[in-house]
C-alpha cells in the first residue's frame, strides 16, 4: 500500500515537473521581442532548450568565412630534424643551406649528403676548419673557414659551377667522378642513401 504510494506521488511529481518545462518552453517560443520603432515580432522557432548548444564564438548568422592559408617551405625544418636526429653541428644552419642552395639553383640535399658521406655531418672534420665537405683536402693541405656559414656560403658557389653542370646535377656517379675520383662508387651510393633520406 505505501508503496503503491509512493509510485503515485512520485508519478505525479515527475509529471507536474514536466509540465513546468513545458510551460516555460512555450513561454519562451511564443514571448513577443521588444517592439522596435513599433514593430513587435515572435522569436523564430527555436529548439528545446535541452537541444540548444550554445557556441559563442560562432557567428549568429550564416556568413562565409575566408581564408588565407599561407604554405610554409618545409625543406628547411625537415633538414633541421634530420641533422637533429644526427647531432649535427650545422642544425641551426638548415635555413641557411636550404636558402644558399636555391639562391645557386641546386638541390639543398648536395650539401648535406655530401657533408654526411665526407665527415659524418660535420663530426670529423680537421680541427678548426669548418670543412664538413672535403673540400680542398688533401694530404698536408686543408682548406679552413671561420665558421660553418662562412664554408656553405663560399662552397655552394664553387659546387654548382665545378660540379653540378653539364646534366650532373641529378647524378651522385658523375658527380663522384670529379668530386673524389679514387671512390670506388660507395661515395656515390652514400650520396644516394642520403639523398633517399631526406626526401
Amino acid at each position: 500500500m505505501i508503496t503503491s504510494l509512493i509510485r503515485k506521488t512520485s508519478l505525479f511529481v515527475s509529471l507536474f515537473l514536466m509540465t513546468l518545462v513545458l510551460l516555460e518552453y512555450i513561454d519562451v517560443t511564443t514571448k513577443p521581442v521588444p517592439t522596435v520603432a513599433g514593430v513587435s515580432q515572435s522569436l523564430p522557432n527555436i529548439k528545446p532548450p535541452e537541444y540548444t548548444t550554445v557556441f559563442s564564438a560562432l557567428p549568429s548568422q550564416k556568413t562565409d568565412i575566408i581564408t588565407s592559408v599561407k604554405t610554409a617551405d618545409a625543406r628547411a625544418e625537415i633538414l633541421r630534424q634530420y641533422l637533429a636526429r644526427y647531432e649535427s653541428p650545422l642544425e641551426p644552419l638548415a635555413d641557411l643551406i636550404v636558402s644558399v642552395a636555391d639562391e645557386n639553383d641546386f638541390d639543398y640535399r648536395w650539401m648535406v649528403a655530401i657533408a654526411q658521406q665526407e665527415s659524418n655531418l660535420c663530426k670529423r672534420i680537421p680541427e678548426d676548419s669548418y670543412n664538413c665537405w672535403g673540400w680542398g683536402i688533401y694530404g698536408d693541405k686543408v682548406t679552413r673557414f671561420d665558421s660553418f656559414e662562412e664554408a656553405i656560403r663560399r662552397i655552394a658557389p664553387q659546387f654548382k659551377e665545378i660540379f653540378l653542370q653539364d646534366n650532373h646535377s641529378k647524378d651522385p656517379f658523375k658527380v663522384m667522378r670529379t668530386y673524389t675520383p679514387p671512390s670506388d662508387g660507395s661515395w656515390a651510393e652514400g650520396i644516394n642513401q642520403f639523398f633517399s633520406e631526406l626526401q
